[in-house]
C-alpha cells in the first residue's frame, strides 16, 4: 500500500473535510473517519470548464461544501467542526499558498489534524519550471493576493510540458476563439492582446500548477511559514527523501 494511503488509514479519525478531491478522494477507514468533500465548483460546472474529464466523471465526487481556496477565509472548516482537514495535491493550486496554510491553522480546532501531499515538480510536466522561492511566496502573502497573476500563467505556459492529447472540446474552444492550438500544447504566447487576453482567461477560469517545489525547497518553505505567520502547526509525520517519489507527505497537528 502506498505510504500516503497507510498514513491517513492509521490516522484519520472523526469527521474530516477533504479540500479538491475530484476524482481521487484519499481513502480513510470507513469504520473511523467520514469525510464532506469541498471544491470551487460543483461537479456539473467542473466538467464544463474540464471537458478532458469526461471519461472519468463517475468517479469525480460532489462537492457538499463549495469553497474558493484564494478568496474564502475557510471558516467552513471551524463550522464544521473538522477533526481533520486533507488538501491532497491542492497547494500548488492555490494563488497564496501561506495564506492557505494560515486560514487552515485558524479554522482548524485543536488538536485536529492536516494531511498535506504535494507535487515534486521533478516528476510533474513542471519539471522544467525554476522553483518557487518562499521569499517570493512571503512578498504575496503580505500583499494578500486573491487573484492568479498574468505573470504566473505567463510562466507556467512557456515552461510546461507540451501537451500530446486535446480533447475535441478544449480543440473547438481554441479554435471558436481565433487561437491556434499550439497556444495550448505548445509552449508558445499570442502576440496579438486580445488573443492573449483570451488565452489567459481560458487557463484562470481553470486551474493550472500555480507554484512549484521540490522536497528541499518545499520543506524549507514549510519551516519557513510555520515560523514567519506563526502557524500553529506541529508535524507527526512525513518521511525521507528517498521513500516516495513523486510527491512529498506531510501530518500536521493543530497545537
Amino acid at each position: 500500500m502506498e505510504m500516503k494511503n497507510q498514513i491517513a488509514l492509521d490516522n484519520l479519525v472523526g469527521r474530516g473535510i477533504e479540500l479538491g478531491a475530484l476524482n481521487n478522494p484519499l481513502p480513510v477507514d470507513a469504520q473511523k473517519a467520514t469525510v464532506d468533500f469541498a471544491d470551487r465548483l460543483p461537479k456539473k460546472e467542473a466538467l464544463r470548464l474540464f471537458p478532458e474529464l469526461e471519461s472519468i466523471a463517475d468517479s469525480i465526487v460532489e462537492p457538499h461544501v463549495l469553497i474558493d481556496l484564494d478568496t474564502d477565509d475557510l471558516s467552513a472548516i471551524q463550522q464544521g467542526n473538522y477533526d481533520f482537514v486533507i488538501a491532497n495535491h491542492v497547494i500548488e493550486h492555490v494563488v497564496n499558498p501561506i495564506r492557505f496554510l494560515a486560514k487552515v491553522s485558524q479554522h482548524l480546532k485543536p488538536g485536529g489534524l492536516f494531511f498535506l501531499t504535494v507535487p515534486d515538480k521533478r516528476f510533474t510536466f513542471d519539471k522544467a519550471r525554476a522553483l518557487t522561492t518562499k521569499e517570493h511566496l512571503w512578498e504575496e502573502y503580505l500583499s494578500n493576493e486573491k487573484v492568479l497573476s498574468n505573470a504566473h500563467i505567463k510562466d507556467f505556459l512557456l515552461h510546461k510540458e507540451p501537451v500530446n492529447e486535446i480533447h475535441p472540446a478544449v480543440e473547438k474552444y481554441f479554435r471558436d476563439n481565433g487561437l491556434p492550438l499550439s497556444y495550448y500544447n505548445g509552449n508558445k504566447l499570442p502576440w496579438n492582446p486580445f488573443k492573449r487576453k483570451r488565452l489567459y482567461e481560458f487557463h484562470r477560469s481553470r486551474s493550472i500548477h500555480v507554484h512549484v517545489w521540490d522536497r528541499d525547497s518545499f520543506d524549507s518553505f514549510l519551516e519557513f511559514s510555520i515560523a514567519k505567520a506563526n502557524l500553529k502547526f506541529e508535524l507527526l509525520k512525513t518521511h525521507n527523501p528517498d521513500e516516495v517519489t513523486g510527491e512529498m507527505i506531510y501530518l500536521f497537528k493543530r497545537s
